[in-house]
């Protein structure tokens, strides 16, 4: 996110302190203003990463971001220390995220396959095996193979970085995202030290089941 104007980071601290207000008018003045302010670029930012989106999907997903900050204002786990643009931007790219998924299963053939896992792994033969498991149309399968693997882990904390990672598939997400990410899905903090060391395990699970797809 580039650098707030100071209009921008005024309303931004107007909105922050409206949010901390027990009164529930103050929130959603709050949210009020940010929807003001931010609907517009929100929309062409998502408009850009999803063109396949249509436009009522990314309204949806900016008021899924701005119930979201709502909701966490209310239970007390909103960061108000820090400025409320560049998540809105995190939280609505991830809701975006979740609706293409829900709309389609299948992904798209290798020209069209967003190129996120790809250039994770670039140059190394796990990048040309990702891009040969979306020719022959085993990408998919070999996400769904994550999934379920996700589902049998233990630990939560292992199990909320990789559940994380698995809906975002297949777009590759950095430790940053993911910290965010699960702040907002659980309310935990996590830093991305502790991301980093979870993901690296588990991008060596995703290597193992695409091996074996394409055996």
């Amino acid at each position: 996110m580039q650098k707030l104007t100071p209009e921008d980071e005024m309303l931004d601290l107007e909105a922050r302190c409206l949010l901390l207000e027990p009164d529930d008018a103050k929130k959603q003045e709050a949210i009020r203003l940010l929807k003001t302010r931010y609907e517009r670029p929100l929309m062409a930012f998502l408009g850009e990463l999803f063109s396949d989106l249509e436009a009522e999907e990314r309204a949806a997903a900016i008021n899924d971001a701005l119930t979201e900050i709502y909701r966490m204002s209310i239970a007390g786990t909103l960061d108000a220390d820090n400025e409320l643009s560049g998540f809105i931007f995190t939280v609505a790219k991830f809701r975006a995220i979740d609706l293409r998924r829900r709309h389609s299963r299948r992904i798209p053939s290798a020209a069209k396959l967003p190129e996120g896992v790809g250039d994770y792994l670039k140059d190394t033969d796990v990048g040309s095996d990702w891009r040969l498991a979306a020719t022959l149309d085993r990408a998919t399968e070999v996400i769904e193979e994550f999934r379920t693997f996700v589902k049998t882990l233990k630990a939560r904390q292992q199990k909320r970085v990789a559940s994380v990672m698995a809906d975002a598939l297949p777009d590759q997400m950095s430790d940053r995202e993911i910290a965010d990410e699960i702040h907002t899905r659980f309310g935990i903090h996590v830093s991305q030290l502790e991301v980093k060391g979870a993901k690296q395990a588990f991008m060596k699970k995703f290597r193992e089941l695409l091996k074996r797809r394409l055996k």
